[in-house]
């Protein structure tokens, strides 16, 4: 596979992160917690259900692949929930969990900085640590200091937290960090 044509997917992929940045901001604007709240759980158990019916049954699967096999992982094409379903669930359990101040930077978290710091890192990483690159995570950073600055009452505690978060972007993990970062950055703000 060559470079453009991963960028290329790579960004189609991220797409899916851009486009759900429209939850937290009508969250945001509209303070419609029961709207969000249905929304975002909807979409889970609607994603988690395609996904676990792609998993269990052959013609699920080959239905599935057939419209989304080119933007997945190898790894999501045979055992593994898809980056989409994990980012629906984390949404969702992210809205169920916290109140609005944490939820709205927790999903703009997941929905923008860590989609631009794969992409960033994808076209100009030089310096890798472990799997990530150190200009993905100056990316990441930079995006949810704006995000905390911008959508927040937070202050240096939230730059804190865009500091600790970032951290966790970083790291080799088992857990998809789709579900991982909203549920830590909205975490940790509710302990500012």
């Amino acid at each position: 596979m060559n470079q453009t044509l991963s960028l290329r997917m790579l960004l189609q992929r991220k797409a899916i992160h851009f486009a759900t940045a429209l939850i937290p901001l009508y969250y945001h604007y509209s303070h419609n917690e029961l709207a969000v709240k249905w929304l975002t759980v909807v979409l889970a158990v609607g994603f988690l259900t395609a996904d676990l019916l792609r998993l269990k049954f052959s013609l699920a699967k080959k239905i599935f692949l057939n419209i989304f096999g080119k933007l997945l992982k190898q790894a999501e094409t045979e055992r593994r929930l898809t980056g989409a379903t994990m980012l629906f669930v984390g949404m969702a359990a992210t809205v169920i969990l916290f109140k609005e101040k944490q939820a709205v930077p927790a999903l703009l978290f997941v929905a923008l900085a860590d989609p631009l710091a794969a992409i960033v890192g994808q076209l100009y990483g030089k310096n890798y640590f472990w799997e990530k690159t150190l200009e993905g995570s100056a990316a990441f950073y930079l995006t949810a200091s704006a995000i905390i600055l911008i959508f927040t009452s937070y202050s240096w505690w939230g730059l804190v937290v865009a500091i600790i978060v970032t951290g966790v972007e970083l790291l080799p993990m088992n857990m998809d960090d789709n579900l991982v970062i909203p549920l830590a950055t909205a975490f940790l703000l509710a302990l500012g």
